[in-house]
């Protein structure tokens, strides 16, 4: 064998190793998934069972309808994706099963093949005679020694052989799991797509029956979509707000620190009263005083300036991304952001600037990274929505009955923030968790937590 195929070999066999390693990995992972979606099958059950207290259909017991249905179909391709991993290992079991029975008959057959030669020459005479025709005493030892040797490997090949046979049975009692196993899943496969039949079935029947009052869609739709245009606006103004009195902020300090580096000291020559232009002058006069060169007024930022903590608050906000705790303990998103058509009819499409999920009545919002309430926004006629700053991102909580904090508090990561609202004629109790950064929407989805 040349070096490049001694090489070729020495890849395969290293790759086969180390696909063989990450299997016991992806099959956890995918346990794991099964688990998860498990939890929000029961999750999504809750919630319909909730929401059809009534025995009326709404809008909300048919998104969280078709969510079930999604995770449902996840968990079918979850298990499927198992059973292909169960039969690559049966596979590899059998081929392992095979070479041992064949090395066990090898064995078995070298064994038996040397008792006939030693049946032959059973007699002591014989042996004795072997070593008494040696040429000289260095042959006789040498002779002595093969038949010491001999005597020896018989007793390594029983138990070569019986080392073996008990490798064999551990190897087919794993193969035999392995079928159960794969058994196991197809029943659970089995299961699962009959829930999934089931579960389709109810979905017809409440588009059905919601089709009934489809001539009131686009009346519900405008009205919702004007609702959450003008809480968006009021919103997308108290962040403004915020930001350009973390500009003027960030001048004064600024300006203050010019005030100190020309000689004035604060509290004395100048105070939280003075104002800017006033400031400006007494620099002016002080660097005049010194002879200093007169400097030029610096500019106004237009970026979002933050004091070293809030930068600090923002740079840990961004570095969570995708590991955010949700702003409930347990629910579903039944509406994602931006434009999503209406689950009755594709030509209906809802402009949603934020996700909406869907939890169990009573349940508390949370705060999903630690902040400062900056407002607490109460309209006529509707909900409570609040706002949390963190450094230069902001969330923001809708559709909350009440809430337990006040503007200015500095709360931790999933501290209770308030009651979410439920919907007394739909049973739906479901909030809306909206995310901006520097002024900007985003979607919130993906900076959750999976």
């Amino acid at each position: 064998m040349n070096a490049f195929s001694k090489l070729l070999l020495y890849f395969i066999c290293a790759l086969s190793f180390s696909l063989s390693a990450q299997q016991p990995d992806r099959k956890e992972e995918l346990r794991s998934r099964q688990v998860q979606l498990q939890d929000e099958i029961e999750v999504a059950n809750r919630i319909l069972s909730e929401a059809r207290e009534n025995r009326q259909s709404s809008l909300i017991a048919l998104q969280t309808l078709n969510q079930k249905i999604n995770f449902r179909e996840e968990l079918i391709r979850t298990i499927d994706r198992e059973i292909e991993l169960i039969e690559s290992e049966i596979e590899e079991q059998e081929t392992a099963v095979e070479e041992l029975e064949a090395e066990i008959d090898t064995l078995k057959t070298e064994y038996a093949n040397m008792i006939r030669q030693a049946y032959a020459s059973r007699s002591q005479s014989s042996r004795l005679l072997f070593v008494l025709s040696s040429d000289d005493f260095a042959q006789a030892i040498r002779r002595v020694q093969y038949l010491r040797q001999y005597s020896d490997f018989r007793l390594q090949q029983v138990a070569e052989i019986e080392a073996r046979q008990s490798e064999l049975e551990h190897q087919i009692a794993m193969l035999n799991r392995q079928y159960e196993e794969k058994e196991n899943l197809r029943n659970a496969k089995a299961a699962e797509r009959g829930s999934l039949l089931a579960e389709r079935t109810d979905q017809q029947s409440t588009i059905s029956e919601l089709q009934q009052t489809e001539g009131s869609l686009r009346e519900q739709i405008a009205q919702k979509q004007a609702e959450a245009d003008r809480l968006e606006n009021e919103i997308q103004r108290i962040i403004a707000a915020e930001i350009a009195r973390e500009r003027e902020r960030a001048t004064r300090r600024a300006l203050e620190q010019r005030a100190v580096d020309a000689g004035l000291v604060s509290g004395t020559d100048f105070n939280n009263r003075t104002t800017n232009a006033r400031l400006e002058e007494l620099i002016r006069e002080a660097r005049e005083a010194r002879n200093a060169p007169v400097e030029e007024t610096p500019a106004a930022s237009e970026s979002f300036a933050l004091t070293p903590e809030a930068a600090r608050l923002g740079r840990n906000f961004a570095a969570n991304k995708g590991s955010l705790p949700w702003p409930v303990e347990r629910g579903i998103v039944v509406s994602r952001f931006g434009r999503q058509p209406h689950p009755l009819d594709n030509t209906l499409v809802r402009n949603n600037p934020h996700i909406e999920i869907a939890t169990q009545a009573g349940s508390e919002a949370r705060a999903a990274f630690e902040g400062t309430v900056i407002e607490i926004i109460r309209l006529p006629g509707e909900p409570i929505t609040l706002i949390m700053q963190h450094g230069n991102y902001f969330t923001h909580y809708g559709n909350l009955s009440e809430v337990y904090v006040k503007k200015g508090d500095q709360l931790q990561t999933r501290q209770a923030i308030g009651k979410i609202f439920t919907n007394p004629e739909e049973n739906q109790t479901v909030v809306q968790f909206g995310l901006w950064k520097d002024g900007e929407l985003e979607d919130p989805y993906p900076w959750l937590a999976r």
